[in-house]
């Protein structure tokens, strides 16, 4: 038969003592430490020119690398070639059916008996009737708009084809080449990748963060703001995050969506943090309860005789604990709080 759930009040006042309010540790969890915002860049093969100075912070729009310049400036040089000679050939059908509006006209204003002496029209000239004229004011002004629209259309499709051999930086950050850069950089080289590598890779360091995935229920519905997490560095260094916000992200692994918390480092260790990129770490997320809640060390319960009698954390609360609720179990410590009313 199990013993009774009630404890002597002198026992309870003993394990009081014993309650604190510090944050406490709920696991070590795999972390990650990514930038604000990151990006990769691929090139084709090819002479790439004007590489980047990789040795500190670059602005948003900076030239980081341009595939071809020569074979570009000897395409837009053919371009503008092509330019002119389309000009000269609109201007000339324009002309020719300025002619024919002309003749047209003309002979439209005669009257009969001089349309008589007038003769017929030559095989290559326009009927000479109204519809002949409405036709030819139709071609007139859509010549007129293909010589004002060719240009551009032509110069844009040159600049999108062109586009994608001039590497830019997307934002404000850091570059990172994925080649051996050659003996002298600012030279024009020849440019070799595999399939499916990136040429550069990019990040904003405006700001760091730690990042833990956290799927049990019980741990997403506590308030955020309350949670921390710290990442211990070699010589003693500890690097921390507070908490910034969370999003679902896609796994890696395909297991499917997972939620994932964001800490943010201190400006202080943003450098620290940038050299962390790419490295495995582990994260010590702590929970901080807030006010009007005790902290009962899992030592002091299990070592209870009572403890023998349960199945979990949750009933072992509950018979020593019967006028509070749990709150959270950690590694070392349960979270409990008073009822209201009680």
């Amino acid at each position: 038969m199990k013993r009774s759930c009630s404890f002597p009040a002198a026992w309870l006042a003993t394990l009081i003592p014993l309650l604190h309010a510090e944050p406490v540790q709920i696991a070590l969890l795999p972390a990650k430490i990514v930038p604000e915002q990151a990006a990769t860049l691929t090139l084709e093969n090819g002479i790439v020119s004007h590489l980047a100075d990789t040795s500190g912070r670059l602005e948003a729009g900076t030239i980081i690398a341009v595939l071809n310049e020569e074979r570009t400036a000897q395409e837009k040089e053919e371009l503008e070639l092509k330019l002119a000679r389309e000009e000269l050939r609109l201007r000339d059908e324009l002309r020719k059916l300025e002619v024919q509006r002309s003749k047209v006209q003309f002979y439209l204003n005669l009257s009969p008996r001089e349309r008589r002496y007038a003769g017929a029209p030559g095989a290559d000239d326009m009927p000479p009737t109204q519809e002949s004229l409405r036709d030819i004011d139709a071609r007139v002004a859509l010549l007129k708009r293909e010589m004002e629209n060719a240009p551009r259309l032509m110069q844009q499709e040159f600049d999108r084809n062109h586009a994608k051999l001039t590497l830019k930086m997307p934002f404000s950050g850091r570059l990172q080449y994925h080649f051996t850069l050659p003996r002298d950089p600012g030279k024009p080289f020849e440019f070799l990748n595999l399939p499916g590598r990136p040429f550069a890779s990019v990040c904003d360091d405006s700001a760091f963060y730690i990042t833990i995935n956290l799927s049990k229920a019980e741990l997403t519905q506590l308030p955020e703001n309350n949670f921390s997490v710290s990442v211990s560095l070699p010589e003693g260094k500890i690097i921390t995050g507070t908490f910034s916000h969370r999003k679902v992200e896609q796994s890696t692994s395909g297991d499917g969506d997972m939620l994932v918390y964001f800490f943010k480092v201190p400006d202080a260790d943003k450098e620290t943090a940038y050299k962390m990129l790419g490295s495995h770490a582990k994260a010590r997320l702590v929970y901080e309860a807030g006010e009007n809640v005790q902290y009962v060390s899992k030592l002091e319960l299990i070592a209870h005789p009572e403890a023998a009698e349960c199945e979990n954390w949750e009933q072992l609360v509950a018979r020593l604990y019967p006028q509070h609720d749990l709150i959270l179990i950690g590694e070392r410590n349960i979270i409990i709080r008073p009822r209201r009313g009680k």
